[in-house]
């Protein structure tokens, strides 16, 4: 996504440097490497210079020529799309930064997601989440995620999916749907729940997912577990609810 944003930033430049060029007349151009006038200041690339003719000013200020206006313009519009690039790339760090500080999963808090259900913002991190995204559209719960909640999601990373490739095909087979749309509830909480807020929790209190089941909250030095699996201290925002990244699925009680 920076990417495109950053190319929109170029063509936005080239596209209005383009648009003034077409917009400004070139008056006392004459054809590109021309033979200077006899008796003429006028350069021999055409643009008129001196004293006492300024027929090639940008709007009639001296010294001042049209191409010095439009090079100037390019370059101020191209230099804006640097410095805002950079400024990008500096956030994104520091995000980075500060996820890397809190733990060791790879996952990345992102901007603007809290206006995405929390579906679309599990399908927006493929990096971290596209085994779990497939497991949700296999089990169809996909409205559920977009349309219902407010939820705590838990969700399970690639690399804790793919360490059992043989039961994660397993979960994919027709047969065993019931079997996924369970785990998929199973890592469902009702209601919005901040990490801080699962912190704040005694250790031992219960919290209650889509099955009906109460998920236990181990809460001792600072380490957040959910049924004696890790929960990453990330908050990842969406819509209709809250996204915490766990190092392991959820077994069935």
């Amino acid at each position: 996504m920076k990417y495109q944003k950053r190319a929109l930033r170029v063509a936005a430049a080239l596209t209005l440097t383009g648009f003034v060029a077409s917009q400004i007349p070139m008056r006392g151009q004459t054809a590109l490497g021309s033979v200077r006038p006899p008796g003429s200041v006028q350069p021999a690339d055409g643009y008129l210079t001196g004293n006492t003719d300024n027929s090639g000013s940008f709007l009639g200020i001296r010294g001042l020529t049209n191409r010095n206006a439009i090079t100037g313009i390019a370059l101020g519009l191209l230099g804006f799309g640097a410095y805002s690039t950079i400024l990008d790339s500096r956030s994104i760090g520091a995000v980075s930064a500060a996820v890397g500080a809190g733990n060791n999963i790879n996952s990345t808090l992102m901007t603007g997601a809290a206006n995405k259900p929390i579906y679309d913002v599990l399908k927006s991190m493929p990096g971290d989440f596209v085994e779990t995204v497939k497991l949700v559209d296999d089990a169809e719960l996909v409205t559920e995620l977009r349309e219902g909640g407010p939820y705590t999601f838990l969700a399970p990373t690639n690399s804790c999916l793919t360490l059992d490739n043989a039961a994660l095909i397993k979960l994919h087979a027709p047969e065993n749907k019931e079997s996924l749309i369970s785990l998929i509830k199973r890592h469902t909480i009702k209601g919005r729940y901040k990490i801080s807020d699962l912190l704040e929790m005694k250790d031992g209190a219960t919290v209650e997912n889509l099955l009906g089941d109460k998920l236990t909250i181990s809460n001792k030095n600072g380490t957040l577990m959910i049924n004696n699996i890790l929960v990453a201290q990330n908050d990842i925002a969406a819509s209709n609810g809250w996204i915490h990244p766990i190092e392991a699925p959820i077994e069935a009680q």
